[in-house]
């Protein structure tokens, strides 16, 4: 595929106040950070250095506080990418062999990628197919379960970020527990403003990052795992790097991780979790990041623009899929160019149950409703440069 032309993202942009060095990230991670995480990445650490040692450990309890899972589970880093970190999981805890599968019961580009592990790791699985714009229902996944015996572990994911949309996990994992399966959850989007509550035990392994809902930076990743399966090995890695036992049993044995693992990461997610027990923790961030959300979609709506998708109930509240305008001035190229030279990176809408050109805008991070009203107003200055009338769809 050829290489789009540089001058097509050009850095230059007129910030609104508060973001006037870089553009506020109106996506679901990285977010928008807070000047103290910021801050947090100053400092130089030796990985080796006790104190270090003791921030990232104090790191793994906390998010276990955040999950109730401190009388169950051992959080374990991961020196890469989320999806990296599905995959450490899925190596540990997806069944190979011709009568034992895995089923991915889950929307979006969670599903997707967990497929694409599962693909790769040559172990059987299927999907459970799921109308676009909709929730897992617990009605959908045993009635998966009950048609194919064969089906050992149930994969899991709370947030769809192409649609928003946020399928019932815990109510999910009880049901695939009580059916005697292994259940893997991934709650990368949401941790932090979505509530999980692990203490019921239905949950074997959980993966997540800090830079969505968390409010931290890209550098590592989690997976919190039940303690009486790490106890034993687990299923034959085909990664080194990867393999889960070898990663708990570096941080939790000996009290080293595996590699060099990014320090002013995890110090800039010791900052973002202080943060998140000051602002009063999930509920009250959900609250705040729902807040700037339902403001910008007043403001959206103003404008003309319509959701792609009718999310209910089920709908996160800080995540909307917009339709594209039927305006024939509107290229959603040029308008996320010029809303970026305004401040603003927006989501495309690739891989999601809408037209081309729709896009996403999600109100997560460190933002306040000065934020929303100032994207509103970029947005409209953007339409009256390309000439568009109306943020409607056709």
């Amino acid at each position: 595929m050829a290489r789009p032309p540089l001058t097509a993202f050009s850095p230059s942009f007129n910030g609104p106040e508060g973001q006037e060095d870089m553009p506020w990230l109106m996506t679901a991670g990285p977010v928008v950070t807070s000047r103290d995480v910021k801050l947090a990445m100053l400092a130089d650490w030796s990985v080796r250095d006790a104190e270090f040692i003791t921030l990232a450990l104090r790191v793994t309890e906390q998010l276990l506080d955040l999950v109730n899972g401190n009388e169950l589970y051992d959080c374990i880093p991961v020196n890469f990418s989320g999806l990296a970190a599905m995959e450490s999981a899925l190596g540990a805890l997806a069944p190979s062999g011709r009568k034992r599968q895995t089923l991915v019961a889950a929307t979006g580009p969670c599903a997707a990628e967990a497929t694409g592990i599962l693909e790769h790791l040559k172990r059987p699985h299927q999907v459970l197919g799921v109308q676009a714009g909709k929730p897992v229902s617990s009605r959908g996944l045993m009635r998966a379960l009950e048609a194919t015996a064969d089906v050992q572990t149930v994969v899991l994911s709370q947030l769809d970020i192409t649609t928003g949309i946020v399928s019932p996990v815990e109510e999910l994992a009880g049901k695939a527990k009580a059916a005697g399966k292994t259940v893997v959850v991934d709650a990368r989007h949401g941790l932090g403003a979505l509530p999980v509550d692990l203490s019921a035990g239905h949950v074997d392994a959980l993966v997540t990052v800090p830079w969505c809902a968390l409010g931290g930076v890209p550098g590592f990743s989690f997976i919190v795992a039940r303690r009486d399966l790490l106890g034993v090995k687990l299923a034959s890695s085909p990664s080194a790097a990867l393999d889960l036992f070898e990663l708990w049993n570096g941080v939790h044995r000996t009290g080293r991780f595996p590699g060099t693992p990014p320090a002013q990461a995890i110090s800039a997610c010791a900052a973002a979790l202080r943060e998140l027990d000051l602002e009063g923790g999930p509920p009250v961030r959900l609250a705040r990041f729902r807040q700037v959300h339902k403001r910008l979609q007043a403001g959206m709506a103003q404008l003309g623009f319509q959701a792609a998708v009718d999310a209910g109930d089920a709908a996160c509240g800080f995540l909307t899929l917009y339709a594209a305008p039927s305006d024939p001035n509107y290229n959603y190229p040029a308008f996320a160019q010029r809303l970026r030279q305004r401040g603003f990176i927006i989501m495309d809408g690739e891989g999601c149950p809408a037209p081309a050109g729709s896009f996403r805008v999600a109100t997560m991070g460190h933002m306040q409703d000065e934020t929303a009203d100032s994207f509103v107003e970029a947005v409209e200055q953007v339409m009256r440069d390309l000439g568009v009338r109306s943020g409607k769809a056709g």
